[in-house]
């Protein structure tokens, strides 16, 4: 599968972080991702990759999506969707992909 694919399926599955827990490190997101057969035949190191792009591009609304559908793999598109300002989160989106085909191993 494409990182593009891959990409639109993590968007597809976005959730939401229980606010009484810390949220998990990349290593962990990544580990938990992977072993949950969630990651497509991405590696760690791949992971960790777009993890940091990640990290970097969005916004924290979108970030804290993202990261917590890699996690438990939990469906809420409608949670991305209910976001202001769409564009916004398409852009960032957007500009995520760019920058993990550039600078990320594929797997």
């Amino acid at each position: 599968m494409s990182q593009h694919k891959f990409l639109i399926s993590i968007v597809l599955s976005l959730g939401l972080f229980a606010p009484a827990f810390a949220a998990p490190s990349a290593a962990q997101v990544c580990q938990k991702m992977l072993a949950d057969g969630r990651g497509n035949g991405l590696s760690q190191a791949a992971c960790l990759c777009n993890y940091q792009k990640a990290e970097a591009t969005l916004d924290d609304d979108i970030k804290t999506l993202l990261f917590d559908s890699w996690y438990n793999g939990t469906d809420n598109m409608a949670a991305l969707e209910k976001l202001p300002k769409q564009g916004r989160v398409k852009r960032q989106m957007l500009l995520l992909q760019q920058k993990i085909q550039r600078g990320c191993p594929a797997f």
